[in-house]
């Protein structure tokens, strides 16, 4: 009775420890999980605190290189004027005897004082304004009027002339129309109109823009704010290309 007693309580003291031991186990496990936790934190932790709070600078110029910065659009070269070009009704080329590329005639014609010129010897270094017109047409007596500020003060100083060629009409009729419009340029007579037929059959005003030579370079045969927007245009492109000349000379 005795020894069954001992070993009954040698068995429960056996499995008391074992169990002891199998809590004390998993606490320690437990524990150990705890501080591996903790431990983890902590390292982030202080990987976090000894991370640069600034940009490395091989980083900052990594990524400006690598960033698609917006680029400035070239600037255009200007366009260079051009001569305008002349487009005939077949009526209206007819009626022109002497055309763009031709060579203006030269012509011997007095002035209204009486004195004699010839026509080429009035042509300018550069480029010369030769117009035909008439007291009798509003459209030649309006281009009168705006040569003197639209052609003469812009492009005196570069060259170019005006010379103009009266058809029909009388000395006091001329000084008449170009007193009212305060023009002031050579003025030739035409009386009987033999200059205006080696030029043309009719239309007028009539104004031909040639070079030094005589050679013309454009030309219209009426006046409208068009007609004054083209020669302009014909003597910008034809004084740059002789400034141009003169500049690489």
């Amino acid at each position: 009775m005795l020894e069954s007693k001992v070993s009954k309580n040698a068995s429960c003291s056996g499995k008391q420890r074992f169990f002891q031991w199998v809590d004390s186990t998993w606490a320690v496990m437990a524990l150990a999980v705890l501080l591996t936790s903790l431990g983890c934190g902590n390292e982030q932790g202080v990987a976090t605190v000894q991370k640069p709070t600034r940009n490395s600078p091989l980083k900052s110029e990594t990524t400006i290189v690598g960033r698609n910065l917006p680029t400035e659009p070239e600037p255009e070269a200007p366009v260079q004027p051009t001569v305008p070009a002349v487009h005939l009704s077949e009526q209206h080329e007819s009626a022109s005897l002497v055309k763009q590329g031709d060579v203006l005639p030269d012509m011997q014609l007095n002035d209204p004082e009486g004195q004699s010129h010839s026509l080429h010897s009035l042509l300018g270094e550069g480029v010369t304004v030769v117009c035909f017109w008439s007291g009798d047409s509003p459209a030649s007596v309006q281009q009168l009027q705006d040569t003197g500020p639209e052609i003469v003060d812009p492009f005196k100083d570069r060259g170019v002339e005006v010379v103009s060629i009266n058809y029909g009409q009388s000395a006091e009729e001329i000084r008449k129309v170009t007193d009212q419009v305060e023009f002031s340029e050579k003025v030739l007579m035409d009386p009987q109109g033999e200059a205006l037929s080696q030029v043309a059959t009719r239309y007028l005003p009539r104004t031909y823009l040639v070079d030094a030579t005589g050679k013309v370079v454009w030309f219209d045969m009426e006046y409208s704010p068009s007609t004054r927007r083209h020669l302009i245009q014909a003597i910008e492109c034809t004084v740059g290309q002789s400034d141009s000349s003169v500049i690489q000379d």
